[in-house]
Formats: C-alpha cells, sequence, structure tokens
C-alpha cells in the first residue's frame, strides 16, 4: 500500500509539473554515469564555449529572442572586451540591450555577479522591469529563474546556475557589493567621485571550481566593465572617460567603443520619423543634438559662459512649486520655501505670446535674494515656460506664482507684449479657478529709472492703490551688456545657485517627498521634476550664447535656431537683484566687497 501511495503522488506530480519552466521541478528523463560518452561531454564543453564566444547566437538560439543587427554587433563587442563604452542616443533601446544582456552573461557563466549600476532608484527599477518582461515573454529564459524581485529594498534575479543580477543605484546605498560583471547605465549623469570610491571596487574574478586545480590557475577571468550612456557636455568626466577608453581601444588593449545616433531607431522602427521632430520641436538645440544626434556640447572659443560657472553653482536639491489645482483647499502651499530673515524674493519673467517652433516661450522665474556681507545671494529655486499663451492668462498665472511664492518684486521685460501684461497686472485680476482676487500692480519707483518711464506706467495703471512692485526692463545694446557682465560675474563668484540636475533631483525627492514617494502618477512626477529640467534648459541656452564687441558693449547672440529666454528672465533678475544690493552694501560698511556698476 504505501508503495503505490508513493507511485500515486509521483504521477500526480509528473503532470504537475509536465512543462513546468523550472527544470528542477520538470519530469526529466535521467541519464545515467555510465551512459555519458565522452562524445556527449565534448559537446557540451563545444556547445557552451561556442555561445560563450557567440552570446549573440546564444540569445537568438536559446533565448529565442530577435535582434536587429546593430544589437548583435553591440552585445558581440560587449562580450569580448574587458572594458567597453558605448555612447548611444535616445531611443536605441538601451536598457532593453542592458537587461538582455545581464541575462545572457549570468546563463553562460555560472556563479556570476551582475551589477547593473544606475543613477538613481527610478532608472534601477526600469531595468529589472525589463527582466522580467523578458521573463513573462520568453520560456527559456524563465526557466533560468529561480528567484525574482523589484522592490525599493531588494532589487534582484536570481538564477538556477547561482549567478545573480542586481541593479544597485550609484550611490551610499550601493557600497559593499560584489560584481563580476559591471554594467553602469546612463553614467554620464553618475558622481565621478562616488563612481570610483563606491562602484569601482565592486569588481572581482569570477570564482570558479577550476581555479582550485593548479593545472589551470593562470586562466582567472578578469572582471569586466561596461559603460553605457547617451552624449553630454564635453566638460563633464564622461567625456574624458570615452576619450582614454578609445585611446585604450586603439593602442590595442582588450577595450570596445561603438556609438549610435537617432536614424538607427528610425531605421528598425523603434520611433518613427515624425515622432523624431515631433521631440525636436520641444527641445533646445544642445540638448536634442546630445539627446538625439549623440554628438558631445562643448563651448566654443567665443561662448561668453562656461559650462562650469554653473556646474559648480548647480547645488539646491529642493525646489519651490506653486500651487497645484488638487491642492487649492489648502490654507498653505505644502511646497513653499519659508522666507529667512531679511530675504527678498523675486519673479522674474520674459514674456511671449506666439506659438511655434521657432518662437520664443514666456518664463516665469523664482528667485530667492539672501543677504550676506557680499550681498545677495541668489537661488533659481524654480522655473517654467509657457508657449502661446494668451495675455489674460498669462498675468493670472504671474499672480499666482507671485503670491504662492511670497514675491516681493515682479521684473518684467517690455518689450514686445510684455507692455500689454504690464497693463493687464495693472488691473485688478480674478482668479475664477481659485476664487480669488488679485491686487493691482504698478511700477516700482527705483532710481535706476527714468522718470518718463515711470510716469508712462504709471498713466497705464488705471486702478487706485495698486502695488508697487514691478520693476520693469527696456532694454538697449548697453543694458544689455550690463546685464551679461553681471550676470557672468555673479556666476563666476558663486553668488548665483541652482537647482541639482534631474538624477540628483530623483534621489532627492525619493528620500523627502512622501507625495512623490507614494505615487505611480506619470504626471505628478513630471511635475516634480520639471523645474529642474527647465534649469538644465536655462544652462544649455546660456553656454550656447556667443559673444561679439560691438560698439564697446558685448552683444550676446544665439546659435542656429536656439532661445536665449531662459537666460533673459534669469539674468534680468539677478540684475534687479544687483540694483538692491547697493543698499544693502552700505548697511555693511565692513564689507570687502568691491561692488562696482553703473547706471546708464
Amino acid at each position: 500500500m504505501p508503495v503505490g501511495k508513493s507511485y500515486a503522488n509521483y504521477e500526480n506530480n509528473h503532470s504537475k509539473y509536465a512543462g513546468h519552466t523550472n527544470q528542477f521541478k520538470a519530469p526529466k528523463s535521467m541519464i545515467k554515469e555510465k551512459d555519458v560518452t565522452e562524445q556527449w561531454r565534448d559537446n557540451i564543453i563545444d556547445w557552451n564555449t561556442y555561445f560563450r564566444r557567440n552570446i549573440h547566437r546564444f540569445i537568438q538560439f536559446y533565448f529565442q529572442v530577435d535582434l536587429h543587427w546593430y544589437q548583435i554587433i553591440w552585445i558581440y563587442f560587449m562580450s569580448i572586451s574587458e572594458a567597453f563604452v558605448s555612447i548611444a542616443s535616445r531611443a536605441a533601446a538601451k536598457s532593453w540591450l542592458i537587461a538582455l544582456f545581464a541575462l545572457a552573461r549570468a546563463t553562460l557563466w555560472p556563479n556570476s555577479e551582475v551589477v547593473v549600476v544606475a543613477s538613481t532608484q527610478k532608472q534601477a527599477g526600469i531595468i529589472l522591469g525589463k527582466v522580467a518582461r523578458f521573463r513573462l515573454d520568453h520560456p527559456n529564459i524563465a526557466r533560468e529563474i529561480s528567484d525574482f524581485a523589484n522592490t525599493n529594498n531588494n532589487r534582484v534575479c536570481t538564477l538556477h546556475n547561482g549567478s545573480t543580477i542586481k541593479v544597485v543605484a550609484c550611490n551610499e546605498g550601493g557600497r559593499g557589493e560584489r560584481s563580476t560583471f559591471t554594467i553602469a547605465e546612463e553614467f554620464r549623469i553618475m558622481d565621478k567621485n562616488k563612481y570610483d570610491s563606491i562602484v569601482k571596487p565592486f569588481a572581482y574574478a569570477r570564482q570558479t571550481p577550476y581555479l582550485k586545480n593548479p593545472k589551470y590557475q593562470h586562466l582567472i577571468e578578469e572582471p569586466r566593465e561596461v559603460l553605457i550612456s547617451s552624449a553630454y557636455h564635453k566638460a563633464m568626466w564622461w567625456y574624458e572617460e570615452t576619450k582614454t577608453m578609445i585611446k585604450m581601444m586603439l593602442s590595442g588593449e582588450n577595450v570596445g567603443f561603438i556609438a549610435f545616433d537617432y536614424p538607427i531607431a528610425i531605421k528598425h522602427g523603434i520611433k518613427t520619423r515624425k515622432q523624431i521632430l515631433r521631440e525636436k520641436s520641444t527641445m533646445d538645440k544642445v540638448t536634442f543634438m546630445e539627446e538625439y544626434e549623440n554628438i558631445p556640447f562643448g563651448e566654443n572659443s567665443n561662448s561668453y559662459f562656461k559650462l562650469q560657472m554653473f556646474n559648480k553653482n548647480r547645488i539646491i536639491k529642493k525646489s519651490f512649486y506653486p500651487l497645484r489645482k488638487d491642492l487649492l483647499d489648502k490654507k498653505k502651499n505644502p511646497y513653499n520655501i519659508k522666507k529667512s530673515d531679511g530675504e527678498i524674493k523675486l519673479v522674474s519673467i520674459d514674456v511671449a505670446t506666439r506659438k511655434g517652433e521657432k518662437n520664443d516661450n514666456t518664463i516665469i522665474t523664482c528667485i530667492r535674494l539672501l543677504p550676506t556681507a557680499k550681498g545677495y545671494k541668489r537661488e533659481f529655486v524654480y522655473m517654467e515656460s509657457h508657449q502661446g499663451e494668451h495675455t489674460a492668462l498669462q498675468s493670472i498665472r504671474i499672480k499666482q506664482i507671485y503670491y504662492d511664492f511670497e514675491g516681493d518684486y515682479i521684473v518684467l521685460d517690455l518689450h514686445n507684449v510684455g507692455i500689454t501684461i504690464f497693463e493687464r497686472l495693472a488691473e485688478v485680476t480674478k482668479d475664477e479657478e481659485r476664487g480669488i482676487e488679485y491686487d493691482a500692480f504698478t511700477v516700482y519707483e527705483h532710481k535706476s529709472l527714468s522718470n518718463k518711464l515711470i510716469e508712462e506706467l504709471k498713466e497705464k495703471t488705471l486702478s487706485l492703490n495698486a502695488k508697487p512692485v514691478i520693476y520693469p526692463v527696456l532694454a538697449d545694446a548697453k543694458f544689455n551688456s550690463d546685464v551679461a557682465v553681471d550676470f557672468r560675474d555673479k556666476l563666476q563668484r558663486s553668488m548665483c545657485s541652482f537647482l541639482v540636475d534631474e538624477s540628483e533631483a530623483e534621489i532627492y525627492l525619493t528620500k523627502n517627498n512622501k507625495e512623490y514617494i507614494g505615487s505611480n502618477d506619470v504626471e505628478l512626477s513630471n511635475w516634480f521634476i520639471a523645474p529642474y529640467l527647465e534649469m538644465e534648459l536655462l544652462i544649455n541656452e546660456t553656454i550656447n550664447l556667443e559673444y561679439h564687441i560691438l560698439n564697446g558693449n558685448i552683444k550676446l547672440e544665439t546659435v542656429g535656431t536656439a532661445r536665449k529666454d531662459r537666460y533673459t528672465s534669469c539674468s534680468y533678475g539677478n540684475f534687479f537683484a544687483s540694483l538692491l544690493e547697493i543698499d544693502l552694501l552700505k548697511q555693511n560698511q565692513d564689507s570687502d566687497y568691491d561692488f562696482v556698476f553703473s547706471f546708464s
């Protein structure tokens, strides 16, 4: 009876696990030791050697994943190089390829520790998300995986052969990991010091049984490193690292390099030509050149502002945010930044109303002025852009941000449609969306303004008791030259600070913003990241400006179809801060700050 029961259990399990992806559970025909021939052993060795030397064929034949020709080349050279760097444009399927390559590598080399390093936890999750997709779509991949986790606290894929694929962020939390094969995804946005001190020490040689045999101890495997990114500014560390790798490759070392731009995505149907054109229309020239054309940007000899001037000043992690529609019932803006003693808050605007790729945007910038012994420390804590909006809508938005920010002054460019915006700001404004009414604003009578301009703007102010908060700008060549010189001076002396880049912002938000952490809403995530991206566009615009000396004045010009509206918004706000600074410095007689400024 016990024998019969045991046989029944065997029959049940045989049916239960028939066709199971886990080969340790699925029924199989056992090969006895005495039946294993030398030829059979040789075949196993030959096939394993063949697939290791042709990993792309292993992916196509065993994983049953179709590859484009460029992906075959890419994967092959990654597999044979001890160090490899790839600079590929957006939409070249980098994350997809990394996940697939990591799976193949881990499968063919048992007890491998493959570590994919990303700049943020969010990016890390994307890579393992691709692994999960492969697992669902391809049975032979699923049969190799014994365990899988992709949570904030645990991101690892474990294979039956003892290999693991881990995904970690390039920060202190990743310290202490071990890796036989390291893949750095978007390494350009990683901190160089953190990468060298945290990630580089991961590497160690794969510990294989044959190393215990003195005959084969000399065949120790070198740990491997793959660096993948899109192009970026030449002044950043990724560019020198890439050049070093290329030089090593050309000198005959086992190092590889490959690059792709956006036509590869169009050719293989990853993106359409219309998609690329639409995305190009929303980007500045430098961003498109780097992200899609795969061309690193470096300032030319005529660039008046240098990238390093901004990089050393990108230190602000906490952005200001105006009230969202879904937060209007709040008594206070939860994302405001409390004023410190003596602080002044500016809202600086460069306006436009026409839609279109070649037309300017309306840019609204929020600037904190923090008093120091050397003048006001400028903190650029928020920026948003609008294209083609009616002047009535723009004036409402300006007042919304002014009050949400608890602003003290508005800096407004009066050229073109700016004067119309002034007239609307000079009226009592009804905000139907928020159900409130805003005061009328008028000119702030600063001594740097001509009496004629002040009187003209006062005449355009029809409301009584309008608040004198608007500093108007009617720029000429001399004024714009002074603005450029002053902005450059403040950048060089680190009197201006800007929001950190997107990757650092994401790390900060993930640690400190409960709403960001707990939401899967893409629109909300984009809302939180938007100001940081706007600062990136500001920097690209500004360092792309070329200067010439004309009649003794500095003249800044855009290159091609590039814009400078973000530069205008920020530099005008900075200029007004310098005007206010004069009175601040007069109060501090002991200041060693040598402030020189001339009014025209």
